[in-house]
């Protein structure tokens, strides 16, 4: 019917049918590139698995395993996140006490000054997407502030989790802005350190679909504050 309309309709139906074409090439070539990246990133993965088989050491062997599958997984939870195709995971009655502690006590194995206080208990959620969540907030504050303290505060509604480094901070014009998938503070928080700024973002997302939030701010005594708040 467009078509046999006024010349103007048979022009914006064009028009339309263009940009359709170029909305269909651009989610294409997404799809090409995620393709290559999964396969860039799993071949030296792929490697790393091989080699941790021929370890000595069993105990060895069984961190490397699960420090392969943990990438394994975050690797995959960032290409959904680039497809915009991250699927549901069931929720699951989580022990999150035992889920912050395991976490606390990774990071003190690799050398890093992290702590955690308060107590919390059992939470319906998404185990796999809430580690990510809690692992991306402090491997956060390890990378730019050099350590990091977690802390639970539990109550009837909700559950918060604080996890604090002892940084420079972020500027208060970018305490939302990070929260962007790639946004990335310049000065004291920079490219040096590292990352692509998906952290955050996932984080934030994650805490969403948790009908939860993450709110950063600024402490008083310096350090950056990153805030997961969960509804019970």
């Amino acid at each position: 019917l467009v078509e046999e309309g006024p010349l103007e309709c048979r022009e914006a139906a064009r028009v339309f049918n263009r940009m359709q074409a170029q909305i269909r090439q651009q989610f294409d070539e997404r799809d090409r590139f995620v393709a290559a990246v999964s396969h860039d990133l799993r071949t030296p993965l792929t490697r790393l698995r091989i080699r941790a088989e021929s370890l000595v050491d069993v105990r060895q062997q069984a961190q490397f395993r699960q420090d392969i599958r943990e990438m394994d997984q975050m690797i995959s939870a960032t290409l959904d996140y680039l497809r915009g195709s991250a699927t549901a995971e069931a929720a699951v009655r989580l022990d999150v006490q035992a889920l912050v502690e395991s976490i606390v006590e990774d990071q003190q194995t690799c050398g890093h000054e992290v702590r955690c206080t308060g107590r919390a208990a059992p939470l319906a959620a998404q185990a796999s997407a809430l580690r990510r969540c809690l692992c991306n907030l402090v491997d956060n504050a390890v990378r730019y502030g050099g350590s990091a303290d977690v802390r639970l505060i539990d109550t009837a509604t909700d559950l918060r989790i604080e996890v604090r480094d002892h940084g420079p901070g972020i500027p208060a014009d970018d305490l939302e802005k990070v929260l962007a998938p790639f946004y990335r503070v310049e000065g004291s928080r920079n490219r040096q350190h590292g990352g692509v700024g998906l952290g955050l973002s996932i984080a934030n997302d994650i805490a969403r679909k948790h009908r939860g939030s993450l709110s950063l701010s600024n402490a008083a005594d310096g350090g950056l504050l990153a805030t997961l708040q969960l509804p019970r």
